[in-house]
């Protein structure tokens, strides 16, 4: 039935019709139960809406009791005829003795009611909603009762179409506040913010759409509900502005059309099409007012002036918006992952060309040493001569590839330092850190207020930081653990400096700090003696490059680490970065030079390597310019070496061995031997600094396998 009323009703309707005609929702239903209370002399008046679907219970919506409002409530109604009324979908009218029909009814019993009349309110889909129900204290008589249920079942459709709407407002209310939409994609939930916008509205259809940043001059539709349907076209196809009434909301404010929307817009033949009259479009945007997208309903029929100022309209926005906001990021956090996938795939085929090229440089070494020897023992005429000449040019054919698969395995290149936030690189790179990758741990952000300015490389710098995380995560091993990523200021004088791991360069005075605190089981001092020594592991299939691409990064900023661990207790790792990266490279003190050879004598040279056959053609290399050669297979024989033979007139040290490799080698024997002449050899070389003896930069590094004019002209220059 319509608001106008109940023409039905006959002129003598006890209803004022004006005023129901005024009223919509829960006003509309509160005038109905007063109406009929004092038209009908009721002395009790309820309108109730389901909230269980068999019946038990009922929440009133609007009531009249003895000329009182009670509010909102919610009741059992077993025990009581409006649960028949429910149940059998069906009138239920007593006009006297309903105690006796209901005796378990406390209330009626309490407040002697003796008349009743209930009718059931049906939605949409024919199902009970709720009711509508009156009651008398003396018995009303049967014409009143029947005139009253005759009213009531009148208004019944209106009454099951206002609760209706009242529990669709509800509900998209609840989803604009997020609720239960957690569990849901953001796809799937702006469909579910779409169908609802169409109910609650009651409009013929009600999009949600998104700015197209690789198209600006469309936008992308993602839901669409037309008619409580899906709509085909709700996917995620592009709709030019031009033309279409969504244009006039790139002006970043709400736009109506109330009717009329075919003439204004004439090139849109589906608005014709479809019968469609009015327009309502809302902007939306994101936490820094950037449009990111809007949400329109379309109508056959006027749609109300003032509809932006509605609260419903708001929630729907922010609900809108959150679902836009939250399918960015995940968008965002799918292209992280997906490029994350390609560093470490391409970090895994450098690791693999680096320990091809690392391993085959020593066998190539050892061969290019000998072919030099045996072309050194051949006259030029000799029938082998030439043979040994072919596997020479083979060996330097054979070098040169492994060279470019160095190439490929060191990548990366110098940093490029800009003033960064240390914390907000932070944030952004543990965002990107997958939670397959944390294991179950828990990543704790201890971060300090404000901004933390510092002269850095971000990419580097969150490189570092996902290293140190990865690395600690792994370190707690199976079960439960905490990751704590700490940022602060700090200062360090200069003996604090030189106490740090790779804080020779850099300046004192104020400086950020990263710190990386797990709750694993620690190591003891010999473990973290090694953890930057490259290819060092102690995780099974382990790279050992990690914390030595760390090492080298903080060393390449002039900043400082610091390791505190201890077996039980925990690791933590201090990453120190200088606040100002003005400071001009401190260079290394210029060494003693190397005492000259004794008139008359060879030069006197230390061969340190762990392959012998490495040793053994460097040493004849030497031996064939004269020179005495003392050989050892480590950093601790050649300490004993020096100590019992030295001094030296040069060293030629492996970059790479077992226990303690080349760069701290030659700083212990420089400190036995102040001055020593060194040249490193490696067959996958990495810098001084990135070892952490930025004191040594500048000493000469052979690639290998190399010739022995390069070998002479490093060592005797």
């Amino acid at each position: 039935m319509d608001a106008s009323g109940g023409a039905a009703l006959g002129a003598g309707s006890r209803l004022d019709m004006e005023e129901l005609a005024g009223a919509s929702g829960a006003g509309f239903c509160q005038a109905f139960a007063d109406q009929i209370a004092r038209g009908f002399g009721a002395d009790l008046v309820t309108v109730s809406a389901l909230r269980i679907r068999q019946g038990e219970h009922l929440k009133v919506v609007a009531s009249w009791f003895d000329g009182m409002q009670l509010g909102d409530f919610e009741y059992d109604a077993r025990g009581a005829p409006c649960r028949d009324v429910v149940l059998r979908a069906a009138p239920q009218v007593f006009p006297d003795r309903v105690q006796q029909l209901y005796p378990e009814d406390a209330m009626f019993i309490e407040e002697n009611i003796n008349g009743y009349a209930g009718v059931p309110l049906l939605d949409g889909a024919g199902a009970v909603a709720g009711l509508v129900q009156a009651a008398w204290r003396q018995p009303p008589g049967a014409a009143l009762t029947a005139a009253a249920a005759a009213a009531m079942q009148q208004f019944a459709p209106r009454l099951g179409a206002e609760l209706a709407g009242m529990q669709e407002a509800a509900a998209l209310a609840a989803l604009a506040r997020g609720a239960g939409a957690g569990s849901l994609s953001p796809q799937a939930a702006l469909r579910q913010l779409a169908a609802e916008m169409q109910r609650a509205f009651r409009v013929r259809r009600a999009f949600i759409a998104e700015c197209a940043a690789d198209s600006p001059g469309a936008f992308r539709v993602l839901a669409c509900c037309d008619g409580g349907q899906a709509a085909a076209g709700g996917g995620e196809g592009l709709v030019p502005y031009e033309g279409a009434p969504c244009d006039f909301l790139r002006e970043g404010e709400p736009f109506l059309v109330p009717k009329g929307l075919q003439g204004m817009f004439p090139a849109q033949e589906m608005f014709r099409a479809q019968g469609l009259v009015s327009y309502f479009g809302m902007p939306l945007r994101d936490a820094n007012g950037q449009l990111i997208g809007h949400f329109a309903l379309l109508h056959d029929g006027e749609i109300a002036a003032g509809i932006q100022n509605s609260g419903l309209i708001g929630l729907c926005a922010e609900r809108g918006e959150q679902e836009l906001c939250r399918r960015r990021a995940e968008r965002r956090r799918r292209q992280a992952e997906q490029a994350l996938l390609l560093r470490r795939k391409a970090e895994s085929l450098g690791l693999l060309a680096g320990t091809i090229a690392h391993e085959f440089n020593n066998l190539l070494a050892g061969m290019q040493g000998r072919s030099e020897l045996a072309l050194a023992h051949l006259a030029a005429a000799h029938p082998a001569a030439a043979d040994v000449r072919a596997v020479k040019e083979g060996l330097q054919d054979s070098a040169r590839l492994m060279r470019q698969l160095l190439s490929y395995a060191r990548g990366g290149g110098a940093p490029q330092p800009e003033a960064c936030d240390l914390n907000r690189i932070v944030r952004e790179t543990l965002a990107l850190v997958p939670a397959e990758c944390k294991l179950g741990k828990a990543v704790v952000l201890d971060l300090a207020a404000g901004e933390l300015t510092a002269r850095m490389d971000p990419a580097q710098a969150g490189q570092l930081l996902m290293q140190a995380v990865l690395n600690a995560v792994e370190a707690i091993g199976p079960g439960a653990g905490t990751v704590t990523v700490s940022t602060r200021r700090s200062s360090l004088g200069t003996a604090e400096r030189r106490r740090l791991l790779a804080g020779r360069r850099m300046p004192a005075g104020p400086c950020v700090l990263l710190e990386v605190r797990d709750t694993g089981g620690g190591m003891g001092r010999d473990t973290v003696a090694r953890i930057f020594d490259p290819f060092f592991t102690t995780k099974p299939g382990g790279r050992g490059l990690g914390l030595a691409a760390a090492m080298g990064i903080i060393s390449s900023h002039r900043g400082g680490l610091e390791v505190d661990s201890r077996e039980g207790g925990g690791s933590t790792f201090r990453f120190y970065f200088p606040v100002c990266g003005t400071a001009a490279v401190q260079t290394a003190a210029p060494g003693i030079a190397a005492p000259a050879p004794r008139k008359g004598q060879a030069r006197r040279i230390l061969v340190v390597d762990d392959e012998d056959t490495v040793r053994r053609a460097v040493a004849g290399l030497l031996q064939l310019r004269g020179c005495e050669v003392a050989s050892a297979d480590g950093h601790d024989a050649a300490l004993a070496l020096l100590q019992a033979q030295g001094p030296f007139d040069g060293a030629v040290i492996d970059m790479s061995m077992p226990g303690r490799g080349g760069w701290e080698t030659l700083s212990r024997l420089r400190q036995a031997q102040p001055g020593l002449n060194a040249v490193m050899m490696s067959g996958f070389a990495f810098s001084a600094a990135q070892a952490g003896y930025p004191e040594l930069h500048g000493v000469q590094v052979l690639d290998k396998p190399f010739t022995k004019e390069k070998l002479y002209k490093a060592l005797f220059r």
